[in-house]
């Protein structure tokens, strides 16, 4: 037997011996069948097999509570002189707060800033600083806030900030109209199946929104311009560069404040099964 042979003979039986051990390890490791996806509720990540719809309410109230932010803004030579004018006038303001029934717990300081300002034409010195404080007050007394309004003014505030309303128990009012709405997407999820020639099943996904809800961004808030809107109620630019700038004078003009409706509105979104 030639060399060739013996070596071809050699070959052919480690591959048969590698055969038969593959073998036996495929006999006792059997490799589990491919199950398919479960379907998941319809919006994560599965395709929808089933029917989706939109119910919405808007619920109307009457404002109970509202929120305004007063603000007393300086400029003066040293920061002393700016630092105690507003100090001192928010003490005013606050005093005349509660001289008008608004309570402690409802007054709250927002911020206090004092920032020097430079002039490059004096070899960078400091020629003035500004402070500025400005305090959140809640008013419980809604038909009122044209007094308390008016009350801050007269007392120095130079900053007044946007009228924010609400309602004492927003979770109820929420509640009520989210029922509506969620009756109102499920008779909607049955027209649209029963117009395919379908029937709804069982509940897979819902979930709420509210649009009036608005994000808070860092503290900052809104400020008008004081009272630009009457110019009885504007200060007196010369005089305010002053280390002793007197308060704001009000005019004799009444101011009207409105009310109105707090707007809540609820949107309720459900996907069905479809059977």
């Amino acid at each position: 037997m030639s060399e060739f042979q013996k070596s071809l003979i050699r070959y052919m039986y480690v591959a048969l011996v590698l055969g038969v051990i593959i073998a036996s390890w495929a006999v006792f490791h059997p490799v589990a069948p491919a199950q398919p996806a479960a379907a998941g509720p319809a919006g994560y990540g599965q395709p929808s097999r089933g029917v989706t719809a939109t119910g919405s309410c808007i619920v109307r109230t009457k404002p109970e509570l509202v929120e305004v932010t007063f603000g007393v803004r300086q400029s003066s030579r040293t920061a002393r002189a700016a630092k105690d004018y507003v100090k001192n006038t928010c003490a005013k303001i606050i005093n005349a707060l509660k001289g008008q029934g608004v309570a402690a717990k409802d007054i709250q300081t927002q911020h206090f800033h004092l920032v020097s300002r430079w002039d490059s034409g004096t070899g960078w010195h400091v020629t003035k600083w500004n402070a500025e404080e400005a305090l959140k007050v809640r008013i419980r007394d809604v038909e009122h806030v044209a007094e308390l309004i008016d009350a801050a003014v007269k007392s120095g505030a130079n900053r007044v900030g946007q009228l924010e309303y609400s309602a004492k128990d927003l979770n109820k009012i929420r509640a009520q109209g989210r029922a509506k709405a969620a009756a109102v997407a499920r008779k909607k999820a049955q027209e649209l199946a029963a117009s395919l020639g379908g029937k709804l099943g069982k509940l897979v996904a819902c979930n709420e929104r509210y649009p009036e809800d608005r994000e808070w961004y860092g503290g900052y808030y809104g400020y008008s311009d004081g009272y630009s809107a009457n110019r009885s109620y504007a200060m007196n630019a010369q005089a305010s560069m002053s280390d002793s700038s007197p308060a704001p004078e009000p005019g004799a003009e009444e101011l009207t404040i409105q009310p109105g409706e707090l707007v809540n509105t609820v949107v309720v979104t459900a996907t069905y099964e479809l059977e």
